[in-house]
């Protein structure tokens, strides 16, 4: 008994030792047990394939998966379809572009500084409410109020125009509440095009011509790339529209005897209709003082001839009535 007491007394801990010792021993045979991971790495040129392209239109290419309308008018379509050598005259044909800002309608506003200036202007809202980007960007503006021309835009250069006419305000501000159109440019062209043309009327007036040179080339192992482009254009205009349609003078005015309740038409349809105030002197519509309109029809002619206006067998307004303001139509027929 003496001599077991001490054995049984050191006996748990020569237990814990043990169990311990055969911990140690059998680690290894866990960590050989076990099959090593190695990590995934990506395959650079498998990264490579997919190519993600934003601009800053955020427009999809196509056209047909864009959630809001969308208009992609390519280069092919420009150089066929295109009725003039300014692209602004082609965009200007797409039903969503209504009451652009042309040179043929703005040639009086000069002292706004529009006369000349090709501005898009989408659903007819405003050319101030349609947002006009270059390859992606804000362009700068051509007029006070931040119109941009088309005519700045390097034509030659253009791929593509893609015109949004719905949710483009949401992330371009209010300067977008008709939709914006962006003209994208091929910035990676390589080697030079050169277009010239020219063209005139059956008539003999309407002549014009433009002439454009564009060329880009890449350097440094294609690290950088420099683009150049030069146009020049020109347009007589017609400013005289000397055609046997317009000799007819064919216009609509309104019936000087019509009333609510004789049942007479309230407009007519009639030939060799001229605007009396037209008249390259100017002319007298009404006078005071003396008889009442005694001078009414007298017109300032060459060197300052006093002549008297032929008004003809039908006036719309009628003579013995007020007459009309300045600018507003008299008509005057045979």
């Amino acid at each position: 008994m003496t001599t077991s007491m001490p054995f049984r007394r050191y006996l748990p801990a020569l237990a814990r030792a043990t169990s311990l010792a055969a911990l140690c021993i059998t680690a290894p045979a866990f960590a050989q047990d076990a099959v090593p991971q190695t990590e995934q790495v990506a395959d650079p040129a498998t990264q490579a394939e997919g190519e993600i392209l934003v601009t800053g239109s955020r427009v999809v290419r196509d056209g047909f998966q864009s959630p809001t309308p969308l208009t992609v008018l390519t280069a092919e379509a420009i150089q066929n379809s295109s009725p003039t050598n300014n692209l602004a005259d082609f965009v200007n044909q797409i039903p969503a572009v209504a009451g652009s800002l042309r040179p043929a309608n703005s040639r009086l506003a000069i002292s706004s500084g529009l006369a000349g200036i090709n501005a898009l202007n989408l659903r007819a809202l405003g050319e101030i409410r349609t947002l006009v980007l270059l390859d992606g960007r804000r362009s700068v503006g051509s007029s006070v109020t931040g119109l941009v021309d088309i005519n700045t835009f390097p034509q030659a250069l253009v791929k593509s125009v893609e015109i949004v006419t719905g949710g483009a305000s949401a992330a371009y501000g209010s300067d977008a509440v008709a939709g914006v159109v962006n003209f994208a440019l091929d910035k990676t062209y390589e080697g030079l095009k050169v277009s010239a043309d020219s063209g005139i009327t059956e008539y003999g007036d309407g002549f014009n011509y433009s002439f454009s040179v564009a060329g880009g080339t890449s350097f440094a192992d294609g690290r950088g790339h420099v683009l150049l482009s030069g146009e020049v254009a020109h347009r007589d205009g017609i400013f005289q529209v000397d055609r046997e349609w317009n000799a007819r003078g064919r216009v609509v005015v309104t019936n000087p005897a019509y009333t609510n309740t004789n049942g007479l038409p309230q407009f007519l349809t009639l030939n060799q209709i001229g605007v009396a105030n037209a008249t390259p002197g100017g002319i007298i519509i009404n006078s005071a003082g003396g008889v009442a309109n005694r001078l009414r029809g007298l017109y300032f002619g060459a060197g300052g001839s006093v002549n008297q206006f032929n008004y003809g067998n039908f006036n719309s307004p009628a003579l013995g009535a007020p007459p009309h303001p300045a600018g507003r139509r008299a008509a005057t027929g045979s």
